[in-house]
């Protein structure tokens, strides 16, 4: 990768809730005219539209294979526009969809690719929602039949990593009450006017020990979009672009259950190699970044990430967050949308709703939640049961 050779210029993003009546194909569209408006460039020059997968799309209703087949595009009329297609890599699917725009940038066919993402579970049942839920990712095998589900994937994690690092069970719910006042200072996110403590999650209803409902993500409707150039390009077009600086990738494993991870260290050390490598290549380190944003759905992924950021030392992370240290006006501001567990989860659109807040942070646009002075910012992504992680450093300026 040629560490700032390409930016983002441009974002957008709708409410993320319960919307029954707002089609998967309105929040396309709607996210895809607000990041080219704020990106400043006419429709026309966006030269591909790329979008991430709808997860339980309806057949009836085939938001997926009408998006594979040009339907935004010709939306938005985007006359331009030479490429479209859709890729998955689960709540991974920022970082491929990314790399993607990167090679048709990197091709020449064109200098401006419109990234899109949108998500209506509200078509299905609550029912339907928990039962696709409960297998996706599941080995068919060794997990399937025994209800193998992520919320008791996620329980098994927590415990683990409480008994190997001492972590307290309120310095895991104080990372459920920092991502909620994020996202009381964001107006789209799901959770933005219902305020909790660490009292209030530690004595909610039991999901899946040590796990209760205010420690799990909600499924909700919601989408977003960015638009991205080349730096080049990015320099002429927009007062403040940010840049992609430096990144690192790696995949672990298909199953936590077939992981050969007993050893709970394995599982944590697997993550700190890579977010050093995205440090190395942009330049930076943990000293430089201003904001943290951090992808985890469950309270101690979020932990277990925030470990291998070099901020702390491993294990000690729930300490930083429990003094308040994540939290909006702390030393180390992390995951300020609010983050899955109470900016919403909404499938494949985890991550880019943390890339979005990412490139809103850092081109001074975040509103209520602004970080003063923001110019460098770290952000992860993964996918499946926790197989996989990508770390970018970004930055509004190139160090």
């Amino acid at each position: 990768m040629g560490e700032a050779e390409f930016a983002v210029i441009g974002t957008g993003e709708v409410p993320t809730g319960n919307y029954p009546e707002r089609s998967e194909f309105e929040i396309a569209y709607t996210v895809a005219r607000t990041a080219i408006q704020d990106a400043g460039i006419d429709k026309d020059e966006v030269g591909a539209v790329l979008c991430a997968q709808h997860i339980m799309s309806n057949p009836d209703n085939d938001y997926n294979t009408e998006m594979v087949f040009g339907r935004l595009p010709e939306a938005i009329g985007a006359k331009g526009c030479k490429v479209t297609c859709m890729t998955s890599s689960g709540g991974a699917s920022s970082y491929s969809i990314r790399k993607t725009a990167e090679g048709i940038l990197r091709s020449g066919e064109t200098d401006t690719v419109l990234v899109v993402h949108a998500q209506r579970f509200s078509q299905f049942s609550a029912n339907e929602q928990a039962k696709y839920f409960s297998i996706a990712g599941c080995d068919v095998e060794w997990e399937y039949p025994y209800g193998m589900t992520y919320n008791s994937l996620a329980a098994m994690i927590t415990q683990a990593y409480m008994t190997y690092t001492g972590t307290t069970i309120q310095q895991i719910a104080a990372v459920c009450v920092a991502c909620r006042k994020w996202a009381m200072l964001q107006p789209n996110a799901m959770f933005n006017n219902k305020e909790i403590t660490i009292d209030k999650v530690v004595n909610a209803r039991m999901v899946s020990y040590p796990l209760t409902t205010l420690m799990c993500n909600v499924l909700g409707d919601g989408g977003s979009a960015f638009v991205m150039t080349t730096a080049e390009k990015a320099r002429k077009v927009c007062d403040r672009p940010v840049y992609f600086l430096g990144e690192g990738s790696d995949y672990s494993h298909r199953t936590i259950t077939r992981a050969n991870m007993m050893d709970f260290n394995q599982l944590t050390a697997f993550l700190g190699p890579i977010a050093n490598e995205a440090y190395e290549k942009s330049g930076l380190g943990p000293q430089d970044m201003d904001i943290f944003e951090i992808y985890g759905s469950y309270p101690t992924i979020n932990l277990m990430v925030f470990d291998s950021l070099g901020v702390t030392e491993p294990g000690k992370a729930g300490e930083l967050v429990e003094a308040g240290e994540t939290s909006p006006g702390g030393k180390y501001p992390c995951s300020t949308n609010g983050e899955a567990m109470s900016f919403g989860h909404t499938g494949t659109g985890c991550g880019f709703a943390i890339l979005v807040e990412t490139v809103r942070q850092l081109q001074g646009k975040a509103g209520a939640a602004q970080v003063p002075g923001a110019r460098f910012a770290i952000e992860n992504c993964g996918g499946g049961a926790f197989m996989d992680c990508h770390f970018t450093v970004m930055g509004s300026e190139v160090p």
